[in-house]
């Protein structure tokens, strides 16, 4: 698995996330990066309060995930960056690299027009911008890394 992992889950942190990522990998840092979030540190502080003492948290809007990058001083260490949208994790497209695990976890808060597995329902829209993505990058489907995953991939790439 790749040290950078970017996530799609409209919950953000929950038991999946917790144990199935952070405990499981080690995780040693958890990066929320939405701009409602990003406004709010008493929500903020709330998911912060879910994670382990030694796992690193932070919150940022798009444009400052974008801009400053918080990821890339991370060598070597696990680091979670979850976003609540596929809109949201195209925004993030210019830190996009060969070396992020693209996962997308749970999505329901969507029109439920194409089910991908039991927790990811995309909108017809979402499922075609994901199968874009997936001209350049692997997208993995699926709750916790043990579990088998849908996988969107164009192994015809260059």
């Amino acid at each position: 698995m790749k040290y950078i992992i970017y996530r799609v889950d409209d919950r953000f942190i929950h038991g999946q996330v917790l144990e199935g990522w952070v405990n499981y990998l080690k995780i040693s840092n958890v990066i929320i990066v939405n701009d409602l979030l990003a406004e709010d540190s008493i929500r903020a502080s709330i998911y912060a309060s879910t994670l382990p003492a030694s796992t690193k948290f932070s919150v940022y809007s798009i444009k400052d995930f974008c801009a400053k990058k918080p990821y890339t001083k991370f060598k070597k260490k696990y680091t979670l960056v979850i976003v609540g949208s596929i809109e949201d994790l195209l925004k993030l497209g210019e830190t996009f690299s060969n070396n992020i695990y693209f996962n997308i976890g749970c999505v329901t808060n969507c029109s439920q027009e194409v089910c991908i597995n039991d927790s990811v329902f995309l909108s017809l829209s979402d499922f075609h911008k994901v199968q874009e993505l997936s001209q350049s990058y692997d997208i993995y489907f699926h709750k916790v890394p043990w579990e088998k995953p849908v996988i969107f991939s164009n192994h015809n790439r260059a």
